[in-house]
């Protein structure tokens, strides 16, 4: 380990947060690909001094990642940026730099839902794990046909993810408990020493990218991530600090959604309620390590977190969320919860009040007569407050990720002007942080991200802040949309960038005409009014013009504009071939994914072995965040 003895020191150190909170931040998750996360990123800092946003998260590095300092590559991070000899290092951290000398701070992201999502224990405690009557049991259903027949080949029937994103495990990763690290063990004995619920377990056993038994039913697998931080020796969550020291960042941000662990080690009568002290206890062991290193390695670095709707809620739990684990993080480690939402160093809680429902089927309505988007968003807040608990309001852009869109559209709560105004009266003079930045409404009613932008930045900023009548560029030179939503009155000014360099391939109108009542899976391709449309995911009667699920490819009937190939391509870079023989560091593509062999290996298949790290995707496709 690269630690000192003066380092580990730090944690005795009393924290003394002040009550002042710093000026309303307006933030916006960046999703980042190698496709087109280079050009996005250009966009945002060509235009980073009129963008209506302060802040911008870039999501999602690995939990378990490695980076040693002053290596100036995200090799080992998990973040998917590029394909470059560093990964995208350098460049990211100049647009980074450009970003924040415009007043636009920017933060790294760590988690997410697949990067926390352990899709054996998801399905067999979180979605199984209480009955056949749970909103998501319809996914076992149609993938396996029942709990028992959900194995690794179907992806523990697709609970995850849909099978439509032929994800595998390497697509997967959880929080890691580095017992190699001194901070880590001064984190845990600071957790076991003022825990004052169920008394504390850590699980060291439960290491990524290793063979696990569940001893509760014998099941045998491998856990989703790499074990690379142990055979290296470091703690991720050091590193983490490291690298956004290194990169000049001004913060990182902890997006933790480890439900299943919640699930999996909950206590109390077998018919509920139960507690989830257990998952209190490794997220506070988390925030406490990188509260340490941030302390001792990067003083002005700022942490912030994403919370769950239903975190700050001291009723009692019933599963299947984060209910409760931000509440009682406040209570029994309050220095922890500060230092994250206030003070020099408090980048934010950020409560994800999003991806909500009405379904009464399964009391998804937090109180009676509480079921509108606006009405929840509200309450989950007021809970926050109720509990004295700083925290800042989340919103989603465009359809919500659950319920499915494929499965219960009726009863989704997507943000629409009627729902935001009532949102903003209540809570946006404090900020807050919406996904995504590039996400495509879906369809007219639902606010885009530039409207959504506009009009939190006003409410937090004041109507006259200049930025916060700019818009979030198109990030392929052409001029961001002027439509505006219903009942919307803002006013979305044209700014441009300069396109990327385009050729014309030959393209014609005889793909099948789209028609409302055909079901079309991903990857279909249709003609609608001229223009070339590939579906993203399952869709029926879904307008192509109106965007998600549909790309627009183009008019077909003068050619096709393609953007030249970009660094975060997988061009030059030859196919797996299990007669080939790898050494260490060789790169081939698999299943859409760059992969680079940590040693020797011939017929070793990528996405099954830990020989094989998985790097960036090479394509546009992406995975859509769930919560």
């Amino acid at each position: 380990m690269r630690l000192l003895t003066a380092l580990v020191s730090v944690a005795s150190a009393i924290y003394l947060a002040t009550s002042i909170e710093a000026a309303p931040v307006v933030a916006g998750y960046l999703l980042l690909n190698p496709t087109n996360g280079p050009a996005k990123m250009k966009a945002l800092a060509d235009n980073a001094a009129t963008i209506p946003i302060n802040r911008i998260f870039l999501a999602f590095a690995r939990p378990g990642m490695v980076y040693v300092p002053g290596s100036n590559t995200l090799e080992h991070v998990g973040l998917n940026y590029a394909n470059t000899a560093d990964f995208g290092f350098a460049d990211l951290k100049a647009r980074v730099a450009t970003l924040q000398a415009a007043g636009v701070e920017v933060f790294l992201s760590v988690g997410g839902w697949n990067y926390g999502c352990f899709p054996y224990a998801y399905t067999y405690y979180s979605v199984g794990g209480y009955g056949t009557s749970t909103p998501n049991y319809y996914k076992i259903i149609d993938n396996g046909g029942s709990l028992d027949k959900c194995t690794e080949t179907n992806m523990w029937c697709y609970t995850c993810e849909p099978k439509s994103e032929n994800t595998v495990l390497a697509d997967f990763d959880v929080f890691p408990e580095p017992t190699n690290s001194a901070t880590w063990q001064t984190a845990v004995n600071y957790v076991k020493a003022g825990a004052k619920g169920d008394a504390p377990v850590f699980h060291p056993e439960l290491v990524p990218g290793r063979p696990w038994t569940d001893p509760k039913n014998n099941q045998k697998l491998i856990l989703p991530g790499s074990d690379y931080y142990i055979t290296a020796n470091h703690d991720p969550y050091q590193d983490l600090v490291y690298l956004g020291k290194d990169l000049g960042l001004a913060g990182i941000d902890i997006d933790y959604e480890e439900m299943w662990h919640a699930d999996m080690y909950k206590n109390g009568p077998a018919t509920g309620p139960w507690t989830n002290h257990q998952t209190v206890y490794k997220y506070a062991a988390i925030m406490r390590d990188v509260q340490i290193n941030i302390q001792a390695i990067a003083p002005n670095l700022m942490i912030a977190t994403a919370a769950s709707a239903a975190g700050g809620l001291s009723t009692p739990w019933w599963g299947g969320n984060l209910k409760n684990i931000w509440y009682y993080t406040n209570l029994w480690y309050p220095d922890v919860y500060k230092f994250m939402s206030q003070g020099a160093n408090g980048g934010g809680v950020n409560v994800m009040t999003y991806d909500l429902s009405n379904n009464q089927q399964y009391s998804e309505c937090p109180a009676t007569g509480v079921c509108s988007l606006s009405q929840q968003v509200n309450y989950y807040m007021k809970s926050y407050s109720d509990n004295g608990m700083t925290a800042h309001v989340g919103y989603e852009i465009g359809i919500p990720a659950y319920p499915a869109y494929d499965h219960d559209p009726t009863h989704q709560l997507p943000l629409i002007q009627s729902e935001l105004t009532p949102v903003l009266s209540a809570q946006g003079a404090k900020g807050g942080f919406f996904w995504e930045l590039y996400k495509k409404p879906g369809n007219a009613a639902n606010l885009n991200a530039t409207s959504a932008a506009q009009q939190i930045c006003k409410a937090a900023l004041g109507a006259s802040t200049p930025r916060c009548s700019g818009v979030i560029p198109n990030f392929d030179g052409t001029n961001p949309t002027m439509t505006l939503p219903p009942g919307s009155t803002t006013v979305l000014p044209v700014t441009t960038t300069t396109p990327p360099p385009t050729t014309t391939t030959p393209a014609s109108c005889s793909f099948p005409a789209w028609s409302a009542s055909a079901v079309y899976q991903s990857g279909a391709v249709v003609s609608y009014n001229g223009h070339k449309y590939t579906a993203k995911w399952w869709s029926q009667n879904n307008v192509p013009s109106a965007g998600d699920p549909w790309t627009d490819n183009g008019v077909c009937s003068i050619g096709q504009p393609t953007e030249t190939p970009t660094p975060g391509s997988c061009n030059g870079i030859s196919a797996y071939s299990a007669a080939t023989a790898y050494s260490g560091g060789a790169k081939v593509t698999y299943g859409g994914f760059v992969y680079t062999a940590s040693w020797w290996t011939q017929g070793e298949t990528p996405g099954t072995v830990n020989v094989w790290v998985k790097g960036a995707a090479c394509s546009a496709a992406l995975r859509r965040r769930l919560y």
